[in-house]
């Protein structure tokens, strides 16, 4: 079987210390000034930015380069379910947004979403979309490099399927507790027989002096 030409796949996020990307009432704003640079950068230099549903909701974001100069990135929304206002930010200005859900959900995106391109995949598990066979749609699309701001159930659906070549965290000095929005979020590997592997790449302590940037390979 031929082997299906994918973009490369990188994780980026910014947690807290015990591994929290937002607090229990959906608080998120844990970057200072010179880490919204580096994701801003990283964004630049990416052919498009991907996150889930979840993210979309809680921070209406926009997704594009404003901290500094470059060619805005594409959008991707994955939204199996189809949850995602028509007014959200990504959907309502420019660039490019492409919006990953269930196939059987395709016309009513298109009617839902006007102007914006539907990419319709079946489930590859239960509740885990086919997202190999979406990122080998948006390779064929031009699509080279994906940059994923989350949140933490699009996280764990990438890593269950194999398909992060990078993650990206930069720690900041918080502590949020509790056992919700984490790194990466889902059922979780048993750890024994199953798990992501990451080889440690690159280590830079922040501008700010406070936090630490983290960078890994995932081994395939």
């Amino acid at each position: 079987m031929e082997r299906k030409m994918l973009p490369r796949v990188t994780i980026f996020s910014t947690m807290t210390v015990d591994g929290k990307i937002a607090s229990k009432t959906g608080y998120s704003k844990l970057s200072c000034i010179h880490d919204l640079e580096r994701l801003h950068r990283l964004r630049s230099s990416h052919d498009a930015v991907m996150v889930g549903a979840n993210t979309v909701l809680v921070d209406d974001p926009q997704l594009t380069l404003r901290h500094v100069s470059g060619k805005q990135p594409t959008r991707i929304v994955v939204d199996a379910l189809l949850k995602t206002p028509s007014r959200a930010k990504v959907y309502r200005q420019p660039p490019k947004t492409f919006i990953i859900t269930f196939k059987g959900n395709v016309v009513e995106a298109l009617k839902k979403y006007p102007g914006i391109e539907v990419i319709g995949v079946p489930y590859k598990f239960d509740d885990i979309l086919d997202l190999e066979d979406a990122l080998s749609r948006l390779y064929m699309n031009g699509i080279r490099t994906v940059l994923v701001e989350g949140g933490g159930y699009l996280n764990w659906t990438l890593f269950k399927l194999r398909l992060v070549d990078e993650l990206r965290v930069t720690i900041s000095p918080y502590v949020f507790g509790g056992n919700r929005v984490c790194l990466v979020s889902g059922d979780g590997f048993d750890g024994y027989v199953e798990r992501a592997e990451l080889l440690l790449r690159k280590i830079e302590r922040c501008e700010c002096g406070n936090e630490v940037h983290l960078v890994y390979d995932v081994k395939k």
